[in-house]
Order: C-alpha cells, then sequence, then structure tokens
C-alpha cells in the first residue's frame, strides 16, 4: 500500500460506513431534537404574531433577523468550545474536570449575555443607521431591547446544555426544552391577544415572553446540574480553582467559531435590512421562509456536530481515512436527509406558509419562488456541515476566512446587485442568497480535500 487511495479497501469501506451512519444518528438525535425545541420557540412566535398582523410580524422579525440573532448566534459560538473540552475531560474518565469547564465558563457565559446586552441596547439608532424608516426603527428598535433582556439567560442556559452534551446527557436540554415550549405557547396567548386578563401587546407581547422563557430555561438547567444526582460525581458545587490562562485554548476555539458564525448571520441580517427596504410584505416573508426551512437548518447542525465527532475521535488515533470517510459520510447524510426534507418543503409550501400566516400577499410572493429558496437551505446545511467537520481537523480560522469570504464578499454584494440594483425585489435578494451559500460550501469541500489528503499520506507514509 504505498498510495493514499489504496487504503481503502472494499470490506473496510462497507464496515466503516455502517459505523459511522449508526454512531453519526445516535450522537446527532439528541443535539437536533434540542435544537428543533430551540427552532420552534421561534416558529410559534412567527405563527402567533403573522397571525395577530403582518406588519407585526414585520417589526418582529426585522427585530429578530436584523440584530438579536447576530447576537444570539455570535454568543453561541463563543461558547462552542465548551462540549468540546467537556468531552475530552469525559473521554478520559476526568469527571471533576468535566465538571469544572461548565464551573469556569459560568462567568464567561453569564459576561457574554450582557455584553450583547448592551451592544443590542441602542438598536433604534443601529436600525436608522441601516436605511430603515423611522417608525421600523422606533418600533422593532423597543422590539430588540426586550429581547435583549433575555440573552444572559439563554447564554446561561447553552453553557448548561453544551456541558449536558459534552457528558452524553444531550436529551435533558431535550426534555428542558419541550418544558420552555409550553410555556411559550402560554406567554405568547396571553401577551400578543390580551387573553387571561394579560394586555394585549402584540409583536411586544412575543418579545416579552422570549425573554421570559429565556430565563425559565436557564434557571431551569441551572438547577438541573445543580441538584441532579447522577452529576454528583462531576463535583459541580466545589470550586474550579483555575486562573483564565489555564483555558485559553477553550476561549481561543469559541473566538475563533464565534467570528464565524457571525459573518454568516451578519450576511442574512443584511438579507432582512434589505427586504426592510422593500417594503412590509418582503420583510414578514423574509421571516416566514427561515421559519419554514428552520427544522432542516437545525437538523444539520446536529449531524455536524456528531461528524466533528466522530472525525476528532478518528484522528486522534491517527487514523486519517477513517476521518475522511466520516466526513464524507456526513456530508452525504445532510445531503440525503435535508434533500429529502428539501423536496417536501417545495411540494407542500403553500400549507406549510399557511402555518405561519394568513397574508395571500406573502403566499404570492414565495410560492413561486420556492425552488430557489429551498435549493439555498440545503446548501447551506451543507456548507454548515462542512465548516463543523473542519473544526473536527483542529482548523481555527480557516472555516472562518472561507465563510467570511462567501458571505460578506459573494452573498451580500450579489444580493444586493440582483435584488436592489438589478430591481429582481425578493426574487433577486433569495437567488443571491443561494450563490453565497453554495460558494461556501464548495470553498470548505476544497479545504477538506486538502487536509484529507494530508492526514491519508501520512497514513499511506507509515504503512
Amino acid at each position: 500500500m504505498d498510495t493514499a487511495a489504496s487504503l481503502f479497501e472494499p470490506a473496510w469501506l462497507r464496515a466503516r460506513i455502517k459505523r459511522h451512519v449508526r454512531e453519526l444518528v445516535r450522537l446527532a438525535v439528541p443535539a437536533v431534537m434540542m435544537r428543533i425545541g430551540l427552532m420552534a420557540l421561534a416558529m410559534v412566535d412567527t405563527a402567533m404574531v403573522g397571525h395577530y398582523a403582518t406588519q407585526h410580524l414585520a417589526w418582529l422579525n426585522l427585530a429578530n433577523q436584523s440584530i438579536i440573532m447576530t447576537a444570539l448566534v455570535t454568543g453561541l459560538g463563543l461558547l462552542s468550545g465548551i462540549t468540546i473540552y467537556t468531552a475530552n475531560a469525559y473521554g478520559s474518565a476526568d469527571f471533576r474536570g468535566a465538571g469544572k469547564v461548565w464551573q469556569r465558563s459560568l462567568p464567561f457565559s453569564l459576561g457574554i449575555g450582557v455584553l450583547l446586552v448592551l451592544v443590542c441596547w441602542p438598536a433604534e439608532t443601529w436600525l436608522t443607521y441601516l436605511g430603515q424608516s423611522a417608525e421600523n426603527a422606533e418600533v422593532s428598535g423597543e422590539l430588540v431591547r426586550i429581547l435583549a433582556l433575555g440573552l444572559p439567560g439563554h447564554a446561561l442556559f447553552v453553557n448548561c446544555t453544551m456541558f449536558l452534551e459534552g457528558i452524553k446527557r444531550g436529551h435533558v436540554g431535550f426534555y428542558l426544552m419541550l418544558g420552555a415550549n409550553i410555556v411559550n405557547l402560554v406567554l405568547n396567548y396571553m401577551l400578543i391577544f390580551g387573553e387571561f386578563g394579560a394586555p394585549e401587546l402584540g409583536a411586544a407581547g412575543s418579545a416579552w415572553a422570549s425573554t421570559g422563557v429565556r430565563w425559565f430555561m436557564a434557571l431551569s438547567a441551572l438547577a438541573f446540574v445543580w441538584y441532579a444526582p447522577s452529576l454528583r460525581k462531576f463535583h459541580v458545587k466545589e470550586p474550579h480553582g483555575q486562573k483564565l490562562p489555564e483555558w485559553r485554548d477553550q476561549r481561543q476555539m469559541g473566538y475563533a467559531s464565534g467570528v464565524s458564525l457571525a459573518a454568516e448571520v451578519l450576511a442574512f441580517s443584511a438579507l432582512s435590512i434589505f427586504c426592510g427596504w422593500l417594503g412590509t410584505v418582503p420583510l414578514a416573508s423574509f421571516g416566514v421562509v427561515y421559519q419554514v426551512l428552520g427544522i432542516p437548518l437545525m437538523i444539520s447542525i446536529g449531524i455536524g456536530v456528531a461528524s466533528s465527532v466522530r472525525v476528532g475521535i478518528a484522528l486522534s488515533r491517527l487514523d486519517g481515512r477513517d476521518a475522511a470517510l466520516a466526513s464524507i459520510t456526513g456530508i452525504a447524510l445532510t445531503f440525503a436527509v435535508v434533500g429529502s426534507m428539501a423536496i417536501g418543503i417545495f411540494i407542500f409550501i403553500e400549507p406549510l406558509i399557511a402555518i405561519f400566516t394568513e397574508d395571500v400577499r406573502i403566499v404570492v410572493l414565495l410560492v413561486p419562488i420556492a425552488a430557489i429558496y429551498v435549493v439555498g437551505m440545503l446548501f447551506d446545511a451543507a456548507q454548515m456541515v462542512a465548516s463543523m467537520i473542519l473544526r473536527g481537523y483542529k482548523e481555527t480560522w480557516w472555516p472562518t476566512y472561507l465563510q467570511a469570504t462567501a458571505f460578506i464578499l459573494v452573498m451580500l454584494p450579489t444580493s444586493y446587485g440582483l435584488g436592489i440594483q438589478l430591481e429582481r425585489g425578493f426574487r433577486g435578494l433569495m437567488e443571491g442568497m443561494a450563490i453565497g451559500v453554495i460558494v461556501s460550501f464548495a470553498l470548505q469541500l476544497l479545504r477538506f480535500w486538502h487536509l484529507a489528503r494530508i492526514e491519508i499520506q501520512k497514513e499511506a507514509d507509515k504503512v
């Protein structure tokens, strides 16, 4: 065996593919279910506000897509090292070390949440600078401030659920999300429509409900980690005794991931700004699109998390070909699962849109161009999985560079050119989005191919 290609024997391939698919499913399901629960919160908000009033849906979508989503995703990236370092400690049976990861990350998570509140607070000013009308900037800016109050709670919840995923208790996050969705549904019904003696607040009621639910999730997750008898071996009640320099690598990983995710979400936030320039209906339609496509994207994140774990395990054994196969299996599984869902969404697009709004103008705008944003969703899912695979190869900044190139330098100018300058409107914005995610996937696939060849050749040289 003097070549990298010769390391892939048919019998080995069959056995390892079966193993990877089985393990990917086992690892991905809890992560997927918890993230679908998070997505369900946003879907309920969009559906209930959409049935209340299209104008209120537009304001809420502008608040979420332009600023709040950027803050949430950036915070998620900054905390992303928690799962990896918890899993490393747990895998080596260092249960106290895993507990230390949770403990030392608590003030870090809370600090990030508070910092995000401060950044979001002058939201009306940010929206005015971004070219929104005075009314949109004022109303959506107030919604941003209400939603921002829940960001510290969300950061604490993420800290706990990432720790739980790292110790193979990801199902706990899903159960917490079930409770959160029930609370969210009740609060939305009360505060949006003014039921049970509550004031009728419309979109503002949904924003207050979201903030209340985020703190409910945080307190529930903290209570579970603190009091659960099954977690006593992690000694979470004992001081961790670590100084900042001792866990700098965890924070560095989070910084790189935070910048990468921020680049992507900023690009999509800019699309919502462009939609705001086009009018109320395109702005509301943009929010509906991403609710319709949300669950497949959450599934891809779960597959990506599982793929990065499988790649990391293979590389820890210095098994380059198995790492490559784990990566290819993860990407193939994404296209199979998300692609199947994409076909279903395309076929049933009208009833899916009807879940979120009864406005005929939104239906007329979205149905004819369904193929564009559905294809975009598929490649967005694939590029997310590819970026997580690269991090499994211990790539810190390359995924960031590639995603920033695709989203900031390709997607935004293309969307602006097609949608605004060439006056193709909402269709042009969706075309630019699809082009951007396809470019991102292609760039990351090339980087993976380069890394995989290096690792496989290392193995071949040892044979």
